[in-house]
């Protein structure tokens, strides 16, 4: 069984790791640009953006990009509620597998300032 880690260390584990791929290549470089602005504001909010984001990272099985996403989630106003119905979207999708994943992902959100037990939306 895995740990969910908390926000704090997960934030400054992925800072790490990615300034060692940095110095790999400029590939790296290139492609968290291109993530980057994959993300910014268009036709869709931001936070549409993360939810689908959530959404894709749950069914490709990605721990990592879940906790992301459910942190700019947290950061974007997304509520607790409409996180849920992003995650049950996504199982419906990807099947009973995903459902460790979520276990973690929900413990994860606990974590957050926003979108903790605490926070529900009407």
């Amino acid at each position: 069984m895995t740990a969910t880690p908390s926000p704090e260390a997960f934030r400054e584990a992925k800072t790490q790791g990615n300034e060692r791929l940095r110095k790999g290549g400029s590939f790296f470089e290139s492609f968290f640009a291109l993530d980057t602005a994959a993300y910014e504001p268009g036709a869709l909010p931001v936070s549409v953006k993360e939810l689908l984001g959530l959404m894709v990272s749950v069914m490709k099985d990605c721990e990592e990009c879940v906790y992301h996403h459910l942190k700019r989630c947290d950061e974007e106003g997304v509520s607790r509620n409409q996180v849920l119905e992003a995650l049950q979207i996504a199982l419906a999708g990807a099947g009973s597998v995903t459902v460790p994943l979520l276990r973690r992902a929900v413990t994860f959100m606990e974590k957050l300032p926003n979108l903790g037990e605490g926070e529900h939306e009407a």
